[in-house]
């Protein structure tokens, strides 16, 4: 869905919008939960051990690769078709032997193979920027199938080894926000001047750096952001209205076809909401692992205690699932592996570019 912003309200201060805290002011109270549940099991790596068949459980560095390759092969009708672009050679003419062979046709998606919160998340119109895409980012890629949607939510899912049966923790409604033209100000004037896209101005001004200057006609929506990423500056809400029995038991079933998976959220895109909870016609974009969240916790109409209450909940599972796992016989990866992974990510997120 896609939000129409209306302009000329009054502007808060962005502290006073918790949604868009600091992510370490936000996330105390979360890393402190954390340590409580690390001396209660006494591991802080016993969440590696939460999905035993993702690298590091899905805590930090898995491929997306990896487990999309594994929903294509187990859930093909809905899975969004994905291709990995590995490091050398000539990568532009791997992509335009996927687009000759019909498996990519343009609009597509380029993004990081190994990425967070969006980062490097590209929607490719034309060949020209899959080539300046390609030309920034010398690690491995992942091209997608875009999905159109227009709809798009996130699935938090877990089950309990030796369970029968997975259950849905949240659901995500994902909302696009979009800005109406007037004809006299210019993107710029009407990011600045609008509410909420004001507090994340720097993210969608680096976005539009070569349109922020240009005034859109009048009535003309420009939609602020693609990516389904609150980081990115997409709007989460509360979608728990579309859950149902049906929804919950094919999401349970694709994710018992998926080896060593317990706990993660699913992103899927959709057009249409009674479909989806039929459990029909949807297409997951990704899969993350161990520290994923069970992101309507930043529906921002509901009080701070609620994002907490739900943040608290997730990681109390996933150290349960971790738990259980670990007493089956699985291995926690060492904390170095941990330390080694974030400082990887961190380098290779230098060269991403800016998201759509």
């Amino acid at each position: 869905m896609t939000v129409q912003i209306p302009a000329g309200c009054p502007r808060k201060s962005r502290l006073r919008q918790w949604e868009f805290w600091p992510a370490w002011i936000f996330y105390l109270p979360v890393a402190l939960h954390y340590a409580r549940l690390a001396i209660r099991h006494g591991s802080a790596t016993v969440p590696t051990c939460a999905n035993p068949g993702f690298f590091t459980g899905g805590l930090i560095g898995e491929s997306k690769f990896s487990i999309l390759d594994t929903l294509q092969r187990t859930s093909p009708e809905f899975t969004a078709a994905s291709h990995r672009v590995l490091p050398g050679g000539d990568r532009l003419r791997q992509i335009d032997c996927l687009l000759d062979s019909g498996a990519l046709v343009f609009p597509f998606v380029l993004k990081p193979d190994i990425g967070q919160r969006g980062s490097g998340f590209k929607v490719i119109r034309e060949r020209s920027a899959a080539e300046a895409y390609l030309a920034a980012m010398p690690s491995a890629i992942v091209a997608q199938t875009f999905i159109e949607g227009p709809l798009e939510a996130g699935l938090f899912y877990y089950r309990m080894p030796g369970s029968d049966r997975g259950r849905l923790l949240a659901i995500t409604d994902k909302v696009f926000p979009a800005l109406v033209g007037d004809g006299v100000r210019t993107l710029r004037e009407l990011i600045t001047a609008d509410p909420r896209a004001s507090l994340i101005a720097e993210t969608y001004l680096r976005r539009f750096a070569g349109r922020s200057g240009l005034v859109p006609t009048s009535g003309e929506t420009i939609r602020l952001v693609e990516a389904g990423n609150h980081a990115q500056g997409c709007l989460f809400q509360d979608g728990m209205h579309l859950w149902s029995e049906a929804l919950e038991d094919r999401i349970d079933r694709i994710s018992r076809q998926v080896p060593g998976f317990f706990i993660g959220r699913y992103d899927v895109r959709y057009s249409c909401p009674e479909k989806l909870r039929r459990g029909e016609e949807f297409y997951i974009l990704e899969l993350n692992g161990a520290s994923s969240e069970a992101t309507s916790a930043y529906d921002a109409s509901k009080p701070l205690r609620s994002a907490y209450a739900l943040l608290f909940k997730q990681w109390d599972l996933v150290f349960e699932i971790g738990a259980a796992n670990r007493r089956a016989g699985h291995k926690p990866s060492p904390a170095r592996l941990i330390l080694r992974e974030l400082r990887r990510y961190r380098r290779l997120s230098e060269s991403h570019p800016s998201a759509d």
